[in-house]
């Protein structure tokens, strides 16, 4: 069994066929709804997005040096610029899921193809994923990979910087 990266997922060959047919546009619109639903209200992706742990290291890394060169007057100096290094490295979540909500409609389904394929390299069918419900029940049951939290993040960074 091989191990894949998140920088490892290609589309499975009927990939053509998803969101395609009647009401294309109902079922995009739909199924992003949901998936912003799920971005919003999944713990795991909030952890997944929030960069407080590097945010720290730099704060404490700062403190560190500051206070190894400086005694606590350069630990309290160091902290800050720390704190101020973190703050500027890191992303702003609720500005991305904003963004992300208002993206148009061809972002939008490649968007939610580049997601579908990831789940479905985690272990969904194509059958499973072509309703809004049936997205999010997918996106809940793989959330506990690691790989699928980074792709699905990774989709999203992807669609804002094209």
């Amino acid at each position: 069994m091989s191990t894949r990266s998140p920088n490892d997922f290609e589309a499975p060959p009927n990939m053509d066929d998803f969101l395609g047919g009647p009401n294309r546009e109902q079922r995009s619109a739909e199924m992003h709804a949901s998936l912003m639903q799920w971005l919003t209200e999944s713990d795991d992706m909030r952890k997944t997005a929030k960069s407080s742990l590097k945010q720290s290291l730099y704060a404490g890394g700062g403190a560190f040096a500051g206070s190894f060169l400086g005694g606590p007057v350069g630990g309290l100096i160091g902290g800050v610029a720390g704190s101020l290094v973190g703050f500027l490295k890191s992303d702003d979540y609720d500005g991305l899921l904003l963004a992300v909500s208002k993206i148009d409609d061809a972002h939008r389904t490649k968007l939610l193809k580049e997601v579908a394929t990831v789940l479905m390299v985690a272990g969904a069918q194509m059958k499973q994923l072509n309703s809004a419900a049936g997205l999010k029940e997918q996106l809940n049951r793989f959330v506990n990979q690691e790989q699928v939290r980074d792709g699905v993040w990774k989709a999203c960074m992807k669609s804002m910087n094209e």
